[in-house]
């Protein structure tokens, strides 16, 4: 009986189809194809914010695997004895050990200044790398966007990060401050800044501006690793920060238990990249999913209500053709059903579009064009998983929004349908 209904319905769905005004049907499958399009895309690029400050974070600064001092301790213990331990891990790629001083940098001390202007000055994180090694664990050398990357023998030279800077950042010295500014003003590559470290004075010239993403990265002064640690009379040992980069398709978990397994936690903290970076992103990850679910619901809800009166319209338009097919002895159940098929038919090929368009469309140009935001590169979040169960989800809603305005329609008493009253 349920089989035959099915049949019934499906032939009256079809015929319903050859019929209906090709312009409603352009119209309820427009509102399903831009349904979709808003439950997964808006959802998708909002969640794609913080992955994509996640990605960046790891690319540009923290690596696969973090290694950062103990909670009671200034510096990284025994780091020479962990640096020969990383590479004996399975899946160890590169890594890249950095050492960590705050410092004040000084511009434009030539001039003459007015005592009711602040020294221009700004305090920085000095941070002390092999330029080879850094850049083959980060890429530092294309982050920067003014003068050139460091060489080998640049002992003299230092990066600074942009927003240290007035002209990127746009914090100029304010008169009558006491203390450091906010950033240093009319500073450019070539130019000769002078950097105190561990009090101890000198000039040094800008070779490069650094941007990026990364908040580490804009606000640290790069030099020599060797000069720096002359500066500070440290040795080879006792650095701060270690980044490890992870060949392709490594257990970066697996790769940190193995770390802590050989006694490295003992010295240091060891953390993925993504532990590294605290409850904040995962916050703000949660936050986004909440807030593109809800506009997600709404877009369904208004595509529901949508099809309702649709639907409605037609079985009204109808109700005279449904009376008759009831006197004939069609099944209420098989008429029913041709209007859910009819809106199931609508809700696929709005989905369907929406799909090509997703995966074919919107989602390689997101990813050879990322969102250029302040803080990340805004990416697509749009896994197969997912997708399916929202326009699972969009077809369930659907198929209910047929249902109800049919069934009402149906149940209409049959010579009063027949007559149209």
């Amino acid at each position: 009986m349920i089989f035959r209904s099915m049949r019934v319905g499906l032939f009256l769905m079809v015929r319903y189809l050859r019929r209906a005004n090709p312009w409603t049907s352009l119209l309820i499958v427009s509102v399903m194809f831009l349904t979709f399009l808003n439950v997964v895309v808006v959802r998708g690029v909002l969640v794609g914010l913080p992955v994509g400050a996640s990605v960046s974070y790891e690319a540009e600064y923290a690596g696969s695997v973090l290694i950062t001092p103990l909670a009671d301790r200034r510096h990284i213990e025994r780091s020479v004895y962990i640096e020969n331990i990383l590479p004996g891990i399975a899946g160890y790629e590169a890594h890249s050990a950095r050492y960590l001083a705050s410092g004040l940098v000084r511009a434009n001390f030539d001039r003459p200044q007015r005592a009711s202007y602040i020294p221009d000055q700004v305090g920085a994180i000095v941070v002390g790398i092999d330029p080879a090694i850094e850049d083959s664990v980060t890429g530092l050398s294309g982050l920067i966007v003014e003068g050139r990357y460091l060489g080998a023998d640049d002992t003299k030279s230092i990066l600074i990060g942009y927003q240290l800077l007035d002209r990127y950042s746009g914090s100029a010295p304010q008169p009558g401050s006491p203390g450091t500014s906010g950033a240093l003003r009319d500073v450019y590559p070539g130019d000769t800044v002078r950097l105190v470290v561990g009090g101890v004075e000198g000039e040094y010239t800008v070779a490069g501006i650094v941007s990026g993403k990364v908040a580490q990265n804009s606000r640290r002064v790069f030099m020599h690793e060797s000069h720096l640690r002359k500066v500070l009379g440290r040795g080879i040992d006792n650095k701060d920060e270690i980044a490890i980069v992870l060949r392709s398709g490594a257990s970066v978990d697996g790769y940190v238990s193995a770390l802590l397994a050989s006694g490295a936690g003992a010295y240091a903290t060891v953390q993925t990249a993504r532990d590294s970076q605290g409850q904040f992103l995962d916050d703000i990850t949660s936050t986004f999913e909440l807030l593109g679910a809800g506009i997600g619901l709404i877009g369904i809800v208004v595509a529901a209500i949508t099809v309702f009166i649709m639907i409605f319209i037609v079985a009204l338009n109808r109700q005279k053709q449904i009376g008759i097919l009831k006197g004939i002895g069609v099944s209420t159940l098989a008429i029913e059903l041709s209007y859910v098929f009819l809106s199931i038919a609508y809700a696929a090929v709005g989905i369907s579009l929406g799909v090509a368009v997703l995966y074919l469309g919107i989602a390689p140009y997101i990813a050879a064009n990322p969102i250029d935001f302040p803080f990340a590169d805004g990416i697509l979040v749009a896994p197969w998983n997912d997708t399916f169960v929202r326009s699972v989800f969009l077809v369930g809603t659907t198929l209910l929004a047929g249902y109800l305005p049919a069934r009402m329609i149906v149940q209409k008493n049959t010579i009063n349908a027949i007559l149209g009253r």
